[in-house]
């Protein structure tokens, strides 16, 4: 018997750099070319904030760091041929925003530092006693008249480096403990949002680049634009999503000690104009390798969503984008569909890559918006040389991201589209772009901050609380 085998099919194409809007409705591919030129998105509009007052919880000495280090930083940071300069964040600058550094504090004392690092000490014992301690001073800013918009946590490398991650056994079961989550979760309690500043950051020259840090200018345009998100403003917006789309990312957690019991989370749920909201799923039974949502929670998320995106931008949603990391199960699968009778829309599952690469002629990897499509599998390169930049911008050997798994009524290059884009929406961060769009990129973050809030707390849906 012959066998004969069918030759896969095998095309490469090049996606446009997706466009996003700034102030003064000018359009550019990079924040840092756009954000100077027009101003943030926001700028002309009423949650645009003039002003952002920061509060401070740390050691004396951290908190005067913090204080002269941002002062200096939001006068601009000279760049170099790599690095575009920081443009400042200044009243009568692009950003049009002055944060006053001169807000309220709360101090912890050296001895509750010598406490924390003695040497006896259990690292949980002084992880929860140290959570304890923030908290308090995160409850005494909470309780002025007039709290501050944004909370820098400035804590000593003793101390960040002893409890950043903290590892717990209890009955065969372990769970891991992380102090970014824990602030997190403790300040969203308290309505306060926070930015965490490490002491090698406060301690960086702004002048030179001598750290292993990233480039002062690149910090800079990195911290400044999260500062301007949380105060409530747009940095910036996406351009070309059809109007009453709404992209989710579907993740899952396992609550502290459980073994099977699994919650769903959506990281990130994106309106067509970048307005992004976080959502907790309901708690459910899960056995096997791959999690996956019973018919009817995944249903229950569907309306879930369309409430809150209706609650948000007046109008209900015409169109709901899926994304997940692993593919659709058939009961899963049917739970969304029958949710979304309604409604165009898409699941689609999204994986990172890397078994498949594409080598390219010459010096510089594929470019980023290549597409390779074999068979019926699609592969997009989300990073790699960026032809308007003249330069590949990451340290690493670039990789695709894989379509797994498609479901709807857009076409695949329409879908793909998006998906660069996406990657583009990072508003914790400046960069050009991401390997992984922002529906999925923060789900382990945002599924440790709800894992550490209390089951009777409504969390906030504001994604400024998680970044």
């Amino acid at each position: 018997m012959t066998l004969k085998i069918k030759p896969l099919q095998f095309a490469v194409e090049w996606l446009d750099e997706p466009e996003l809007a700034f102030g003064s409705d000018i359009t550019h591919i990079d924040p840092k070319v756009g954000i100077p030129v027009g101003g943030p998105r926001s700028r002309q509009e009423s949650n645009h904030p003039a002003v952002v007052t920061a509060g401070f919880v740390g050691t004396a000495e951290c908190v005067a760091q913090t204080r002269n280090w941002l002062t200096r930083a939001s006068e601009g940071v000279d760049g170099d041929d790599d690095h575009n300069p920081f443009c400042g964040y200044e009243p009568d600058g692009p950003f049009a925003s002055q944060l006053r550094v001169d807000g309220p504090d709360a101090k912890i004392t050296a001895s509750e530092i010598r406490d924390l690092t003695a040497d006896r000490l259990k690292r949980i014992d002084g992880f929860n006693h140290l959570l304890t301690l923030i908290d308090d001073r995160l409850g005494h800013l909470a309780s002025l008249d007039a709290p501050p918009n944004l909370v820098f946590i400035a804590l000593p490398s003793v101390i960040t480096k002893r409890y950043w991650s903290v590892h717990q056994w209890n009955k065969g079961t372990e769970t891991v403990w992380n102090l970014r989550a824990g602030i997190k979760s403790r300040a969203m309690q308290r309505r306060l949002r926070t930015q965490l500043l490490l002491q090698d950051t406060i301690e960086s020259d702004l002048e030179a680049h001598t750290s292993d840090l990233e480039h002062p200018a690149d910090l800079a345009w990195n911290l400044f634009t999260g500062i301007y998100f949380k105060g409530g403003g747009f940095p910036w917006a996406p351009v070309g999503i059809p109007e009453g789309t709404c992209h989710l990312g579907v993740t899952f957690y396992r609550p502290h000690g459980e073994r099977s019991a699994m919650r769903t989370s959506v990281a990130q749920a994106f309106a067509e104009n970048g307005e992004a909201f976080v959502l907790r799923g309901n708690r459910f039974e899960w056995e096997g390798k791959w999690p996956h949502l019973p018919a009817d929670e995944a249903a229950r998320l569907v309306t879930d969503v369309v409430d809150r995106y209706t609650s948000t931008m007046k109008r209900p949603p015409r169109r709901l984008v899926v994304h997940k990391q692993s593919r659709f199960f058939a009961e899963e699968r049917s739970g969304f569909q029958d949710a979304l009778k309604d409604f165009e829309y898409d699941l689609v599952s999204l994986a990172p890559s890397t078994g498949v690469r594409v080598m390219r002629h010459g010096e510089y990897p594929p470019p980023r918006g290549a597409c390779v499509s074999v068979g019926d599998r699609r592969y997009l390169y989300t990073t790699g040389y960026v032809p308007s930049l003249g330069r590949y911008p990451h340290g690493h050997v670039p990789s695709p991201v894989q379509i797994t798994d498609h479901i709807g009524d857009t076409s695949a290059r329409e879908l793909l589209s998006e998906v660069l884009l996406l990657t583009k929406m990072n508003w914790n961060s400046a960069r050009f772009a991401e390997r992984v769009p922002v529906t999925v990129r923060f789900a382990g973050e945002v599924g440790a901050i709800l894992r550490d809030l209390p089951e009777d707390f409504t969390p906030e849906a504001r994604y400024a609380f998680y970044m």
